[in-house]
């Protein structure tokens, strides 16, 4: 008592909480559109903002995702880049990096989860997706492996190949050894051009070939080989050139 102040009692120069200050305050404004209107409402680098204030909650991350906009160019980019490259990329630390590439394996893990349950594939397309999910980022070339049942149902996917970036060799017998793991009826091949474009060249076809009579001889059927770029997605089953 005896006049002592209460410690409650505000001070004339105390500072205001620190939602109140500027970059807190900021990450509120942000968390609100969000809420009231999507992602659909920010910028490139304010999708990449937003989403670092949950691993950086105590400093401006407004220019780190402009930074790192900079550096990838596009936010598909920035969560398929390398995980050690990110961790490597200044101010950004192992936990930002993680949750950027978590958001990606997320992405994938969901659009595996449409082609995995569901009770039988009826359009190319839901492979396509989630395969080019996978695929297109990678700056090396990559062959999946993706293997059925008789109701056409996923039994799983495997990488059976990788390379560089404009070449990858295909063993027959890696892709057979899958299918009988799986006890698969039947396959699908899918691989990416990150080089350039989706059409198939001479060695593509070539592999065709080699895997079509591979899996005919075992009586496993290879039903499709898709190519996937950056934008487009081509089935080789489409062309007259096709084995039968």
């Amino acid at each position: 008592m005896g006049g002592k102040r209460d410690d409650l009692t505000p001070q004339p120069n105390s500072l205001p909480p620190p939602a109140a200050t500027g970059s807190c305050g900021h990450r509120g404004r942000l968390l609100e559109k969000y809420s009231e209107r999507g992602l659909s409402a920010f910028s490139d680098y304010e999708v990449l903002e937003f989403l670092l204030t949950f691993a950086l909650p105590r400093i401006d991350t407004k220019p780190l995702a402009k930074r790192l906009l900079e550096k990838y160019k596009t936010v598909n980019a920035v969560i398929n880049a390398p995980l050690d490259e990110l961790c490597a990329f200044k101010g950004l630390g192992q936990r930002s990096a993680v949750l950027l590439t978590l958001v990606k394996d997320m992405i994938e893990y969901s659009l595996k989860e449409g082609v995995v349950y569901k009770p039988i594939i009826t359009q190319r397309s839901d492979v396509e997706n989630y395969l080019r999910s996978k695929l297109r980022e990678r700056r090396d070339e990559c062959v999946i492996a993706l293997y059925l049942d008789n109701g056409n149902r996923v039994l799983g996917d495997e990488i059976v190949a990788e390379g560089t970036v404009n070449r990858c060799v295909i063993f027959p017998r890696k892709v057979m050894e899958g299918a009988m793991k799986h006890s698969a009826a039947s396959f699908i091949l899918v691989h990416n051009h990150p080089g350039g474009t989706a059409a198939a060249s001479e060695e593509d076809w070539k592999t065709t070939e080699r895997l079509y009579s591979a899996g005919k001889q075992i009586d496993i059927p290879m039903l499709d080989h898709i190519i996937i770029s950056k934008d487009k997605a081509v089935s080789l089953r489409e062309f007259k050139r096709w084995p039968e």
